[in-house]
């Protein structure tokens, strides 16, 4: 917290990089007052990428960077094994009473106008209670990244099995802080379980075709539970360019 300890994460990043060590914007939401992106880290002379990450800022009236939250892909994928231990974890929790299954309000159908509206759309208005409509406004060809798993998900129909593992009653995405942006958006959320705030929290990042404004680009990542993550450590240390134990292609 606060610009002296920024400052020395900061130069703590520098410190440890290798040298001819870059990290390569990706894409970038349109916003003014807040915004976000995608990005990955290269090393001159090295092929392949390094490892991924999103982060989303926002601005004060000052036009200075008042908040900054960043996340990077983890080494340990687990897959459908976090899908698998929300269901259990929530069906704990509904069995001890803990939480109870409400009805969700239905959500008037619309076609958002921009990648803030979307996100929106789909997170505030809907709260994620409808896969359907969600997948209504995805593109046919959507790219999907959710770095709990190792490959993207490419296309509709593999969003739509991807979307169904992880419709789990008892389970709340809570959206945070989204960003301005007319075609891409970036912002940070939360997994609330059993009443618990912040169980896990992540950002994503969005991006819609300006004409059919449908959902072309998605990339889910959550924070990892234990800071710093071992596997990343380790590979930071033995490849400290690329953070990962070996590039990708």
């Amino acid at each position: 917290n606060g610009k002296d300890d920024v400052a020395a994460k900061l130069t703590q990043r520098v410190n440890e990089a290798a040298p001819g060590t870059k990290l390569v914007l990706e894409k970038v939401a349109d916003g003014d007052l807040s915004s976000g992106f995608t990005w990955h880290f290269e090393v001159e002379g090295q092929q392949g990428i390094g490892l991924r990450g999103t982060t989303f800022f926002s601005l004060n009236s000052d036009g200075k960077i008042n908040y900054v939250r960043e996340v990077a892909e983890p080494l340990f994928k687990p897959g459908g094994a976090t899908a698998a231990l929300l269901k259990a974890v929530a069906e704990n929790s509904m069995k001890n009473g803990e939480i109870s299954i409400t009805e969700k309000p239905a959500v008037v159908t619309r076609v958002p106008v921009d990648a803030e509206d979307m996100v929106n759309y789909l997170w505030r208005e809907s709260n994620g209670g409808d896969m359907n409509l969600a997948l209504n406004v995805f593109d046919d060809d959507i790219i999907y990244e959710d770095f709990n798993f190792p490959a993207q998900f490419l296309g509709k129909d593999q969003v739509r099995e991807f979307l169904k593992e992880f419709d789990i009653p008892g389970i709340t995405f809570v959206p945070e802080e989204i960003s301005q942006g007319k075609t891409r958006c970036c912002f940070t959320w939360r997994v609330e379980i059993a009443g618990i705030e912040k169980a896990t929290k992540g950002v994503s990042f969005y991006e819609i075709d300006p004409d059919t404004k449908k959902v072309i680009y998605v990339r889910d990542i959550p924070e990892p539970a234990i800071k710093p993550p071992p596997l990343q450590t380790l590979a930071s240390k033995l490849r400290p360019g690329i953070r990962r134990f070996s590039p990708l292609e």
